[in-house]
């Protein structure tokens, strides 16, 4: 009992976690976003009490004793006896480049909230990374070597630190057991996907209406897609890793995307989305009073929709045109809502 006062405790957590928010909020103004930066750092990385050593002076907390205890172990399985010596080796070769993995992707994801152009909330009430979301993301994110995947990781840790609740377990899981061949595929959905969306405030990611891949007056299951890289065994191969609704002739009503029709309380229109640009639809004089513009293709799925905010869209002129073309055969035109979507 006498060395209770030596073991960690709940306030050591809260005292170091204080510590390292001073330390973040000087890179990252918003206090909320700073706090759940800081967290992550301590659960995390082990550069926190080397980088942040002026802030983490005070006393030992639980995450130095963490540290202390794996540099034990590994210096443990170093020493094994003859004949286990290069298993032990190999071990803890294995457990220092999964940490340094994780090191690099820890600071990635703070590198990408310094830099993003998204404005934040600067409260200090907010919501905070939950600890199994981040234990998740630490076993997901250390098995990943390749650099494509590995940044999607940083930019996932990057969204969460900004807004919990943005990346769901499942959908860590999901980008865990993606190849590379289907994360491009998925890049390539991504680009060629429409949608409506809503602005939901500073600091938190738009509401997705709706998300899908636009048949455009054909069938995605005849390869109606196959020239612009999406063929039907693509469309399976995103479904199969649970990108894609496997239904691939849904559809959803956007006349919510007309001004015209003053949807909701407020008569605000949803805006339209393609390639990362917002427009409205506007009804030509050929559209019928009291028709629905329904947009048949392949919906995205929950966790396909949370990965469309940090997927590099691939902007390209060609298919824009094929689907001006296409809604203005339906006597509706797109009509730019941001500047650079003219």
């Amino acid at each position: 009992m006498e060395d209770s006062e030596h073991q960690p405790s709940e306030d050591d957590d809260r005292e170091l976690e204080r510590q390292m928010l001073a330390v973040v909020k000087q890179a990252i103004p918003a206090a909320r976003v700073a706090k759940n930066a800081a967290k992550a750092l301590r659960r995390l990385s082990s550069l926190a009490s080397d980088n942040l050593a002026a802030a983490l002076e005070a006393g030992t907390s639980r995450f130095q004793l963490i540290r202390a205890r794996d540099e034990l172990q590994i210096a443990q399985l170093a020493e094994l006896r003859r004949g286990q010596s290069a298993i032990g080796a190999r071990v803890a070769e294995r457990l220092i480049e999964d940490q340094r993995r994780i090191d690099h992707l820890v600071l990635a994801a703070i590198e990408h909230v310094q830099n993003s152009s998204r404005p934040t909330s600067s409260e200090e009430e907010g919501a905070e990374i939950e600890d199994d979301w981040i234990e998740s993301w630490r076993r997901e994110a250390a098995e990943r070597s390749q650099g494509e995947m590995r940044e999607t990781f940083a930019r996932i840790l990057a969204g969460e630190i900004r807004a919990p609740g943005t990346f769901s377990i499942k959908t860590l899981r999901t980008v865990g057991a993606l190849g590379q061949s289907t994360a491009h595929i998925f890049r390539r959905a991504a680009s060629l996907r429409v949608g409506m969306e809503l602005e939901t405030g500073p600091g938190t990611p738009p509401h997705v209406v709706d998300a899908r891949i636009p048949a455009l007056g054909g069938e995605l299951g005849d390869n109606h897609l196959k020239s612009e890289g999406l063929d039907y065994g693509r469309l399976i191969e995103l479904t199969e890793n649970g990108l894609l609704h496997s239904d691939y002739n849904s559809w959803r009503n956007y006349n919510p995307a007309m001004p015209h029709l003053k949807i909701g309380p407020t008569g605000g229109v949803i805006p339209f989305v393609h390639q990362g640009r917002r427009w409205a639809l506007n009804p030509l004089p050929g559209f019928q009073a009291g028709s629905e513009l329904r947009i048949h293709g392949a919906q995205f799925t929950a966790v396909g929709r949370e990965l469309l905010g940090i997927v590099d869209i691939e902007s390209d002129a060609r298919f824009l045109k094929k689907v001006r073309a296409y809604l203005k055969n339906q006597n509706v035109e797109m009509v730019a809502l941001s500047p650079d979507a003219a």
